[in-house]
């Protein structure tokens, strides 16, 4: 089978979140399994066979090119999603992409609603991935046209939805939500697949007698959808009953919205809203490679996903691969990841308090800790690893191809 697959960027390195992490995963797996794959990103068609084809379209495009691309061009008026211009050109280089190597099937995010636009311009099934329907996503403070912007995007997203050859969602509440918001038949093509991780025999392992004791990480965005915020207010209430803790950080400053067009960034969040005290006990290393968090994450004593909304998030996966006790809070789709008092802990959304009650609880007891973190470790290679998700994925290409033919 000749899978194609899109990503924001590629190689992985170029750019870190959880689109890219999950299109890495199930391209090795795919390739594992002989088959033939090509990635497209940023105008390259990157082959499994270690080609790479650029897939920009010239200003004077040659004869069989116009042909091909004014026919799709006809075919994507009626459906212009948001950014439109954008998700044409798009179209068109997976159609060039395509026809130079044809596919069998394609998998894609709902971003945008691109992958309608896509669909219109090929004959192969298209699968459309939710990593993150932007209904579903709590919005901060937002200008009147911002706001336009929002409903723009979520009615194409919900057109490419409705429309979808195959629909495959992370957890059950993201596809039930999002098709109860779209208006897609529930009876229509669907599955509920995890995000996979890779699993090596080789990987480190946490281990209690090694971490550092009352030290928390949180790898994230500084931004208002990760929650750090919420994090931090916490923080400086554990200090009130353990002042030892102290409390890393990892991730880009992105500022949390104060006002439409306005962020406050970790600096001034700080200054304005911590005592001084509790900014000594904070390490805020910014953005970092994956191979400078691995040591991080077997240094802490546990790590807090602090999230108002996630799709799946890698941060729990990767946690969950080396055993380090983990925290989230209960964004939707949370108890499909961790389950709470056996592989980890669920609090609240937004709730400082309860954050740092649990975590002044599993710092408290250590040995718990632990064996959650060891459950977590286990379930994650029963449930989570790509050989199960991505022969999961793989059934469901081979029944959309089948409901195709």
């Amino acid at each position: 089978m000749h899978i194609g697959l899109c990503s924001p960027h590629w190689p992985p390195a170029e750019g870190a979140n959880g689109i890219v992490s999950y299109v890495a995963a199930v391209h090795d797996h795919f390739v594992a399994q002989g088959h033939l794959v090509s990635l497209i990103s940023q105008r390259t068609m990157y082959s499994s066979d270690g080609s790479e084809t650029s897939l920009s379209l010239p200003e004077r495009r040659p004869d069989l090119l116009s042909r091909v691309t004014k026919g799709i061009g006809r075919r994507l008026r009626p459906s212009p999603g948001a950014l439109p211009e954008v998700g044409q050109k798009v179209a068109q280089e997976i159609a060039l992409a395509h026809r130079l190597k044809p596919f069998d099937i394609l998998e894609m995010e709902e971003s945008f609603g691109w992958s309608t636009i896509v669909s219109r311009a090929l004959v192969i099934p298209v699968v459309t991935r939710l990593h993150g329907p932007h209904c579903l996503k709590p919005l901060g403070i937002r200008s009147r046209a911002q706001r336009r912007e929002d409903r723009t995007r979520c009615e194409a997203e919900a057109r490419a939805i409705r429309s979808a050859a195959l629909l495959t969602a992370p957890t059950k509440a993201i596809l039930d939500d999002t098709c109860a918001k779209s208006g897609r038949d529930l009876a229509r093509p669907a599955a509920v697949i995890a995000n996979p991780i890779a699993i090596r025999p080789s990987s480190p392992r946490w281990r209690l007698s090694e971490c550092e004791r009352d030290h928390i990480l949180m790898i994230g965005r500084f931004d208002y959808w990760k929650g750090a915020d919420t994090l931090l207010l916490a923080f400086e209430r554990l200090l009130r009953t353990r002042p030892a803790a102290r409390l890393t950080l990892v991730g880009p400053d992105l500022g949390i919205e104060v006002r439409p067009g306005q962020t406050m960034k970790f600096d001034a969040f700080v200054r304005e809203h911590l005592s001084p005290e509790t900014r000594e006990r904070i390490d805020f290393k910014g953005l970092l490679r994956p191979d400078e968090i691995v040591p991080l994450r077997l240094k802490a004593n546990l790590i807090v996903v602090a999230s108002r909304w996630e799709s799946f998030s890698y941060v729990l996966l990767e946690g969950m691969v080396v055993g380090c006790p983990l925290i989230t809070t209960d964004w939707p789709g949370s108890e499909d990841v961790i389950l709470h008092g056996e592989t980890g802990i669920r609090t609240p959304v937004g709730d400082p308090d309860a954050m740092a009650g649990n975590v002044e609880s599993l710092l408290r007891n250590p040995d718990r800790a632990a064996a959650l973190g060891a459950a977590g470790n286990r379930r994650c290679s029963r449930t989570f690893s790509v050989e199960v998700v991505g022969n999961r994925l793989l059934d469901c290409y081979h029944s959309a191809l089948n409901l195709a033919a």
